[in-house]
């Protein structure tokens, strides 16, 4: 990355404005609006319209231009006609003299996003971000490259392209994930995150009312939760055979639902969080108890479908709540959000520390639209502190928390709880096929 030697402020005497490498080109060009012309010809071509202009100069910063130029910040300022003698040069502003341009100083690298989401939300996301993208590169003339994946895929396709022990310069710039064992597990990203390469940079001053009562903000900053991927149960009233409606995971966990609940096993991240919140209540007993009730596992999609074929359907099912819009009112399927709490994933926004230029694209992924996408189009609760569009007390929530995702021991607690799972479920195999072998 281009370094920055430029420290002094630029005192505009005339003015008594101060510019130094964090004023904004928004504040320079209303202070000085001959300087519009010679942004342009530097390659800031939307700095020519004005709505584009307010809409983004007011987040880039002289450094942050610069670095997106590939020049020092001092030479972005002599062009536009300031000097770092305390003084105000303007003569040169529209003389025809030459400004400095990215034709004749190396380009900066592409920022780039790597995106692991939710099914429901990838192609809205995507839409979201190629316009940003788009228009992130017409001011800036940085291209952005980005990959949203589906969050079935896992996160091995990132993992394979780190090294063994990465510096943050081959990290992507910016993160997605809906998921956490990746970045809380891995010790390459542990390591990283100790050394300060991730920051919240989502420029929020707080969370909202549901983020607070969840406790779902980063204690230390370093990553931010911009949304949570809830499980709640699917029940199927016509196999329910004169069972109660469950409520509860403790509802689900009693032995008369035994071979009676469909999993989400192949959704990494959502049952690591199955798995950590049921063992925080129930310990390891409760996790083999959830391995004895399970029916099989299914994808979402494949649970509202069962529907249609009633001698293969289970009772209940663990589904993320997007899901359940897709139930027909005719359809023996009721939604129910478990009153002690829908278990639920993060969904993460991870971001490095420095290349402040790439600021307006973390902007726009920590916007209010992007938080709509997910709230209103995914029904995956978001934190932004303008949305309100779920409450605490109408849809509580039960996640992995902080104490455990920042725990040494969280690895071990994933293996731990997996094998336990696993055990019983082997153990059922084994006596299903000794079954069969008797009844043949």
């Amino acid at each position: 990355m281009t370094s920055v030697n430029f420290s002094a402020s630029i005192i505009a005497h005339s003015t008594g404005m101060t510019i130094n490498t964090n004023t904004t080109l928004l504040e320079i060009t209303e202070q000085y609006p001959d300087t519009v012309e010679r942004l342009v010809e530097m390659g800031f071509r939307r700095m020519a319209d004005p709505q584009m202009r307010a809409r983004f100069a007011s987040s880039i910063t002289v450094e942050a231009a610069a670095l997106a130029r590939g020049m020092q910040p001092n030479e972005l300022l002599a062009g536009l006609g300031f000097s770092s003698d305390g003084t105000v040069q303007r003569s040169n502003v529209g003389s025809g003299a030459p400004a400095p341009s990215a034709r004749h100083t190396p380009r900066s690298r592409p920022v780039e996003i790597a995106g692991l989401v939710p099914c429901p939300i990838r192609v809205p996301m995507t839409n979201v971000l190629e316009q940003a993208s788009l228009e992130f590169t017409a001011a800036t003339g940085m291209d952005v490259e980005y990959d949203l994946k589906a969050a079935y895929m896992g996160t091995e396709w990132m993992e394979e392209n780190l090294g063994d022990n990465p510096n943050v310069d081959e990290l992507p710039d910016i993160f997605l994930s809906a998921g956490f064992r990746l970045f809380f597990t891995d010790p390459r990203f542990v390591a990283l995150r100790s050394n300060g390469a991730f920051a919240d940079r989502s420029g929020w001053d707080g969370v909202n009312a549901f983020a607070r009562e969840n406790d779902l903000q980063d204690p230390e900053r370093r990553f931010t939760v911009i949304g949570v991927v809830p499980a709640v149960f699917m029940v199927n009233r016509e196999h329910l055979n004169g069972r109660t409606m469950p409520k509860t995971w403790e509802d689900v966990l009693t032995p008369e639902f035994e071979n009676s609940l469909a999993l989400p096993v192949g959704d990494f991240d959502l049952f690591d969080s199955l798995l950590i919140g049921i063992h925080r209540r129930f310990g390891m007993a409760g996790v083999e108890r959830l391995a004895r009730n399970m029916f099989q596992q299914m994808h979402p999609a494949q649970m509202v479908a069962s529907a249609s074929h009633q001698e293969e359907a289970p009772a209940i099912t663990v589904m993320p709540y997007f899901f359940t819009r897709t139930i027909n009112e005719s359809s023996p399927l009721v939604a129910v959000w478990p009153t002690d709490g829908a278990l639920a994933a993060p969904i993460l926004l991870i971001t490095r520390a420095d290349r402040p230029e790439i600021q307006p694209l973390i902007d726009t992924i920590a916007g209010i639209p992007m938080s709509r996408v997910m709230s209103r189009m995914g029904l995956f609760p978001s934190t932004h502190p303008e949305n309100d569009d779920f409450t605490g007390d109408d849809h509580p929530l039960q996640w992995p928390g902080w104490d455990a995702l920042l725990s040494p021991d969280l690895p071990r607690l994933l293996a731990d709880t997996a094998r336990a799972f696993d055990a019983v479920i082997q153990e059922r195999a084994a006596a299903s096929t000794a079954d069969e072998a008797v009844a043949q």
